[in-house]
C-alpha cells in the first residue's frame, strides 16, 4: 500500500480532441463562421499538434482575405510544406465530416477555450513553484504568482464588435446624469472645484505626481482629497493609501480633524465641549463607513504596491484610486539595489505608470523636491526640480508643484499655489488655496491662472510655466469652497 501511495498520479493536460476537431471542422465547412469565430481563437487554444498546424494555416487565409474551404487549406499547407505532417487530405476529410452541423460553435468554442485557460493555468502554476524553489524573496515570488494570474484572466477577456446603439444608450444615460448632476463628466473628482475643472478629473490609467519642498502640506492635500471623496454622500469610491512615512492612526487624526472642522491639536489632547466631540463622532462615523484602505508598512516594494491593489480591486470589485506617500521612500526592488538613486526611483516611476494603466485606475505619487530650488533666486518650480527625477516627468501625466502663495489670507492661514507644470492632456497654470494647517484644510480661494490646452505651444518647454501665463492674469473672485462642510452631512 506504502508503494502504490508513493507512486505518482499521472495526469493530462485538459484537451477535447472533439471540440478541437468540431471548431476546426466548422470554420472550414462555413466562411461566415470563419470570420466570426476565428478572430477570437489562438493558436495555443489548441492542445494537439496537427490542429495547431492547421489553426495557423487558416489564420494565414483569413489575413490574406482568402476563403478557407478544404481545397485553399489543403494548398496552403502544402506550400509550407506540412500538409504530410498532419496527415494530408485525409485528415482535413475528417475534420468535415465531424460536425454534422455549425449550429453548436460557440457550444464546441467554449469548450476550446475553458481547456486553453486550465492548461495555462497549470503551466503557470508549475512556474511559480519552480521560481518558489529558485528565488529567496518571498515578495517577489507573489508578486510573479499574482502576474502570471492575472495575464490569463486578462487576455481571456475579449469583446465583439457591437452596433453603435449599444453605445449611444450609455453616452445619454452619461449626458442626462451630467445635466441633472453638474459636473458628474470626467474623470474621478477630488473635491476642490478649481481642480477638478483644470484636470476634469483624475482618469483611470493617469499617473499624477505632487511634489513639494518641506512643510507645504502635499501629505495634507493628498489625505484632503481623500476625505473630500470620502465624506460624499453614499460614497462608493474605493482607495488605496499608501503611506510609507506616517502611521494608520497619524493620518487619521489628519482625516477627522479635516472632516470634523476641529484642530488636531485639539482632538488629541482632549475636547473642551460636547460640540466639538459630536463634530468627531459624525467624521468617525464618515471615516468609518468609507471605502478607504490604509497601508502603513515603513518599507514596501513597488511589487508589494501592485499586489495589495489587486487583491483589493479583487475583493471590492473595483479600485478608484491609489494614493501614495511619496516616492523617494519606496524600497527598490531586489534587482535594482545595487544601483544609483536616480536609476531606482525611475525603476519605481515606470512601475507606478504601469500600475496605474494595469488597473486602470489613477495613481496620485508624492514626490520630494530638490534642494537646487532653494539655491535660485528664481524660486518657481521647475520639473528638473523632482528630487532624483530620472524619468518621473516623462511617466508622469501630471506635475503638480505646491509652493508658497503670494497673496494675503486670513490670520492662521497659509496661502499655497498648486502650479500644474505638466499636463499630457488639458490645461496648466496656477491655482490657489488657502491651507488651514491646524484642521488639516485646503480651500479653493481666488480665481485662477490657467492656460488651455489649445493655446499652449507644443514646442514650448513645459516647465516655463509662469513665463507661458503672462497674459492670463484675472482679478481675483471667491469661488465655491472645495471641501465638504460638516453641516452637509447632517
Amino acid at each position: 500500500m506504502a508503494e502504490k501511495a508513493n507512486q505518482k498520479t499521472i495526469r493530462n493536460y485538459p484537451c477535447s480532441v472533439e471540440a478541437e476537431q468540431a471548431v476546426l471542422g466548422a470554420i472550414i465547412s462555413d466562411n461566415d463562421v470563419a470570420n466570426r469565430i476565428a478572430c477570437n481563437i489562438q493558436e495555443d487554444d489548441f492542445y494537439t499538434s496537427i490542429y495547431k498546424k492547421i489553426f495557423s494555416q487558416i489564420k494565414k487565409l483569413i489575413n490574406q482575405n482568402k476563403p478557407v474551404d478544404l481545397v485553399m487549406l489543403a494548398s496552403s499547407l502544402e506550400r509550407e510544406g506540412v500538409l504530410q505532417e498532419v496527415g494530408g487530405v485525409t485528415t482535413l476529410d475528417e475534420l468535415l465530416d465531424s460536425i454534422p452541423s455549425t449550429a453548436n460553435i460557440d457550444y464546441y468554442v467554449n469548450i476550446l477555450k475553458k481547456n486553453s485557460v486550465l492548461r495555462k493555468v497549470i503551466t503557470n502554476c508549475r512556474d511559480i513553484i519552480d521560481t518558489a524553489y529558485k528565488e529567496d524573496d518571498a515578495e517577489k515570488v507573489l508578486a510573479v504568482a499574482e502576474a502570471l494570474i492575472y495575464k490569463i484572466s486578462e487576455n481571456n477577456e475579449s469583446s465583439e464588435l457591437a452596433h453603435i446603439s449599444n453605445a449611444t444608450v450609455e453616452v445619454m444615460e452619461r449626458i442626462e446624469k451630467a445635466y441633472s448632476e453638474s459636473g458628474s463628466q470626467g474623470g474621478l473628482k477630488v473635491g476642490f472645484k478649481n481642480l477638478d475643472e483644470a484636470t476634469n478629473g483624475f482618469m483611470p490609467g493617469q499617473m499624477i505626481v505632487l511634489a513639494a519642498r518641506p512643510g507645504c502640506g502635499k501629505t495634507s492635500f493628498a489625505m484632503n482629497m481623500v476625505t473630500n471623496i470620502a465624506s460624499r454622500k453614499d460614497s462608493k469610491e474605493v482607495i488605496a493609501v499608501f503611506d510609507l512615512e506616517m502611521s494608520a492612526v497619524e493620518l487619521v487624526f489628519r482625516m477627522m480633524s479635516n472632516v470634523a472642522g476641529i484642530d488636531s491639536r485639539d482632538i488629541q489632547n482632549g475636547l473642551e465641549n460636547k460640540e466639538g466631540l459630536d463634530k468627531v463622532w459624525l467624521a468617525q462615523d464618515v471615516l468609518k463607513n468609507s471605502n478607504v484602505y490604509i497601508d502603513d508598512s515603513a518599507m514596501i516594494t513597488c511589487e508589494q504596491i501592485m499586489s495589495k491593489c489587486r487583491r483589493l480591486k479583487a475583493q471590492k470589485g473595483r479600485l478608484d484610486f491609489v494614493v501614495i506617500d511619496y516616492l523617494q521612500l519606496i524600497s527598490p526592488s531586489s534587482n535594482t539595489a545595487s544601483r544609483s538613486k536616480n536609476e531606482q526611483v525611475g525603476e519605481i516611476s515606470r512601475f507606478i505608470k504601469l500600475l496605474a494603466k494595469e488597473l486602470k485606475v489613477p495613481v496620485l505619487i508624492l514626490s520630494q523636491m530638490s534642494r537646487n530650488i532653494d539655491n535660485r533666486d528664481d524660486k518657481t518650480p521647475k520639473l528638473s526640480d523632482l528630487r532624483e527625477s530620472g524619468s518621473i516627468e516623462q511617466d508622469a501625466d501630471i506635475v503638480a508643484f505646491l509652493t508658497d502663495g503670494e497673496f494675503a489670507v486670513d490670520d492662521g492661514k497659509t496661502a499655497i499655489t498648486l502650479m500644474i507644470a505638466k499636463h499630457r492632456n488639458g490645461s496648466i497654470g496656477e491655482l490657489y488655496f488657502e491651507w488651514d494647517k491646524s484642521q488639516m484644510r485646503f480651500k479653493p480661494t481666488v480665481a485662477n491662472r490657467i492656460i488651455p490646452q489649445s493655446t499652449q505651444h507644443a514646442d514650448a518647454p513645459q516647465e516655463s510655466v509662469a513665463e507661458a501665463m503672462s497674459g492670463y492674469d484675472v482679478p481675483p473672485e471667491e469661488i465655491p469652497d472645495g471641501y465638504v462642510d460638516m453641516s452637509e452631512l447632517g
